[in-house]
């Protein structure tokens, strides 16, 4: 039997997977106007409330929770959901890759390499594959602490001043995507995790850490561009990046921002199979699906085609990322366990 999750190995994990989504937020808030990167910050008591009612699911994993043929209803549901991030989250890489660092080079071997990777981080199971997230944490750690060091003095405040009422309004709008975004960590829901050690933070912690850093970077990048091209750019993030570093010293850092963000991808994928086979009782074919879609969302899917599923991607987020996992820890035992089975005591 493989041994439980630590809760800073989830967390890390965590931060690193939610990462790839936010890398999307800064175009869908800066429609917003001005305001639009406070919209994360107003997530997190969301966040911290789906966390401590997620916690009341038991130290198990959720798939272990569902039973019954509604949980197997669920389960499939959950199983279907995680194709879909592997499948949009390896879209938006390989396009990304393909403009920036990689213009001209095949989609296929663009795709073949990034699902080659995420199954090299999960062939030891899930115990190494966490273990290389609190590497990976470290690395992004360091790199967002030298993105948003570079980036103070790029700021434009007149970029971050609202012009009208809508821009106000706008935070509503970004509360939706980026509650949509932070709901996709309910993926670490399905692993079963041991007692919180002495001297480890407890997830909602992270989930606050990751709602500062994507706020951050939405600042940065609205700060940069303002409101108006950061709305209506492919890839208003990366954009901002070249604009970073001064004279000789750092300079156009969108390459290694580039790469280091596809290890958020990289974690991303390697979670969302893993939780399948999770979903699948432990069974190790479940991984195979997951990284099949990867494969094919890569070479079949654009960003064009990315972003039209960003709406109802996250709205599913939100469904199967917060409110069921809300709703199962709110049932008392009787009642889930005549309801077709569910038992989430």
């Amino acid at each position: 039997m493989e041994e439980r999750c630590t809760v800073r190995q989830l967390g890390s994990a965590l931060f690193v997977a939610l990462l790839a989504p936010a890398s999307t937020l800064p175009r869908v808030l800066a429609r917003g106007g001005a305001l639009g990167w406070l919209a994360l910050l107003g997530v997190f008591p969301l966040a911290a409330l789906v966390a401590w009612r997620a916690n009341k699911l038991g130290p198990d994993g959720l798939a272990r929770r569902l039973r019954g043929p509604l949980g197997r209803l669920l389960l499939a549901l959950y199983y279907l959901w995680a194709l879909a991030l592997c499948a949009l989250t390896a879209g938006g890489c390989v396009d990304r890759l393909e403009r920036t660092d990689y213009a001209g080079a095949p989609v296929w071997a663009l795709a073949l390499a990034l699902t080659a990777v995420s199954a090299y981080l999960i062939y030891r199971g899930r115990g190494g594959f966490f273990r290389a997230a609190q590497i990976l944490y470290l690395v992004l750690l360091v790199l967002l602490i030298l993105l948003f060091t570079l980036a103070v003095a790029d700021l434009d405040g007149q970029n971050l001043r609202p012009v009208t009422f809508g821009d106000g309004l706008g935070l509503v709008q970004g509360l939706a995507a980026g509650g949509g975004a932070l709901s996709v960590g309910a993926l670490v829901a399905f692993f079963p995790r041991g007692p919180r050690r002495a001297g480890e933070r407890p997830l909602w912690v992270w989930l606050a850490g990751w709602c500062v850093a994507a706020a951050g970077l939405c600042l940065v990048v609205i700060g940069a561009l303002g409101p108006q091209l950061a709305a209506q750019t492919p890839l208003p993030f990366f954009l901002a990046l070249q604009g970073l570093g001064f004279p000789g010293g750092f300079q156009r850092l969108e390459a290694l921002g580039t790469a280091a963000w596809v290890l958020s991808d990289l974690t991303l994928l390697g979670l969302a199979a893993l939780a399948g086979r999770e979903m699948a009782g432990g069974r190790d074919w479940a991984m195979a699906p997951p990284l099949a879609a990867a494969l094919l969302g890569g070479c079949l899917l654009p960003n064009a085609a990315v972003e039209r599923a960003a709406g109802p991607l996250f709205g599913a987020n939100l469904i199967l990322g917060a409110a069921v996992p809300v709703l199962l820890s709110l049932l008392p035992r009787e009642r889930e366990e005549g309801a077709g089975g569910i038992s989430c005591g």
